[in-house]
């Protein structure tokens, strides 16, 4: 086992950087650990959006990388923990950034489960970037079915970004990952080189944090251009960013008045 991959199973199944609301919530932001370790600035004008909502926002790892590496007991042990503290928080809804988050935790959580795209098109979210003539690369869980895709679409327009065709994964994969750096970089550079230098956009912090670390610099986060953040991937720094988030206090909704999302 290469020494990345023992430190991610050490780091996932015990998850040193959770941070949960303090106060009861109906609704909770669940962003996962990818989002607030590439797009920290993001991550706060998203956190401040929902807070004011009222809801709550939950840092920590679904276990979805757990059960990629084959630690399946480890990764329920992770499933069993959430559904304990969203059960004592009295969610009733989990609203999830990540789409590997979405697909892992499908059927396995005690909570309704959505998107963070359901979430904008509720509160009527705007666009307040511009998604300029560019592509879309659509993530792995979103590949079959385009779901995510076209709730973003339907939100946003997005007339000049023409959605990638025929290209794989960003090579994170765990099965993928496994063949080594240099088979999961060329996979990677495939989908940069598609983009033809023009500006890659997706709805996975994971894929961008390797489109980042492999060179391309016109590379980011739709929801970063929805709350008008201009944003790359801070993947130099994941490992920091996502660590600050155990010692954020704005975890709690913000509304006062006795009513919660």
């Amino acid at each position: 086992m290469s020494m990345a991959k023992i430190m991610s199973v050490g780091e996932k199944s015990h998850y040193p950087f959770k941070s949960y609301p303090t106060e009861p919530c109906k609704t909770l932001l669940f962003p996962g650990c990818s989002f607030p370790s590439q797009f920290p600035r993001t991550m706060d004008a998203l956190s401040e959006l929902c807070r004011n909502a009222g809801m709550g926002v939950a840092y920590d790892c679904c276990g979805d990388p757990l059960e990629g590496f084959g630690r399946h007991k480890r990764a329920g042990r992770v499933i069993e923990n959430l559904n304990r503290r969203f059960a004592k928080l009295g969610v009733k809804r989990v609203v999830t950034v990540c789409p590997n988050c979405l697909r892992y935790l499908s059927g396995r959580i005690d909570c309704e489960l959505v998107s963070i795209f359901d979430v904008f098109a509720e509160l009527g979210v705007e666009c307040a970037g511009q998604f300029g003539e560019g592509s879309l690369f659509v993530p792995c869980p979103d590949k079959k079915t385009h779901v995510l895709e076209q709730k973003l679409r339907d939100l946003y327009g997005l007339s000049d970004v023409r959605t990638m065709e025929g290209v794989a994964c960003c090579g994170l994969r765990p099965d993928l990952a496994d063949r080594g750096p240099e088979y999961v970089a060329k996979l990677s550079n495939l989908i940069i080189d598609k983009a033809e230098g023009k500006p890659l956009y997706t709805y996975c912090a994971s894929c961008l944090g390797q489109f980042s670390r492999q060179g391309c610099q016109a590379c980011t986060h739709v929801i970063s251009v929805v709350l008008g953040v201009s944003e790359t991937p801070d993947a130099a720094h994941a490992i920091a960013n996502r660590a600050k988030r155990k010692f954020d206090r704005n975890t709690n909704p913000c509304r006062r008045d006795g009513v919660q999302a």
